[in-house]
């Protein structure tokens, strides 16, 4: 099964596809973490809405909080991927930029983590 690289890119005249499942698993959970409900058409209860952890302090309970309904959103979004933990590191400096690292395991394979951070700014870099 191929799926569309992300960032979004044209190689040769045609969009740029991906068929590593690491890739593909870690492009699905980045669009449920970074969705916010209601965002998506025909899917209201879609997405973990991440961007609003960013316009507050985020201290062990609110981290809980989103971490217990993003862990459910995940497991009912993306198939194929077990999420061991979710982390959410703010900027002590700038509170609206964040690091989020995902601990995760793809079938037969061991555990591993990927991060990336988010910022009230949407750039080039921000993840989709």
């Amino acid at each position: 099964m191929k799926n569309i690289a992300v960032p979004f890119r044209f190689t040769g005249g045609r969009v740029a596809a991906t068929t590593d499942p690491d890739t593909v698993a870690r492009q699905k959970i980045i669009d449920v973490l970074t969705t916010a409900p209601s965002e998506r058409f025909g899917l209201p209860n879609y997405g973990a809405g991440l961007y609003s952890l960013l316009f507050e302090p985020i201290d062990e309970l609110v981290e809980a909080d989103f971490k217990m309904d993003a862990m459910m959103e995940l497991r009912d979004r993306v198939s194929g991927v077990t999420i061991h933990d979710i982390r959410i590191k703010q900027n002590q400096i700038d509170e609206s930029t964040a690091d989020i690292y995902v601990y995760y395991s793809l079938p037969l394979s061991p555990a591993q983590t990927f991060s990336f951070t988010i910022t009230n700014t949407l750039t080039e870099e921000s993840p989709l």
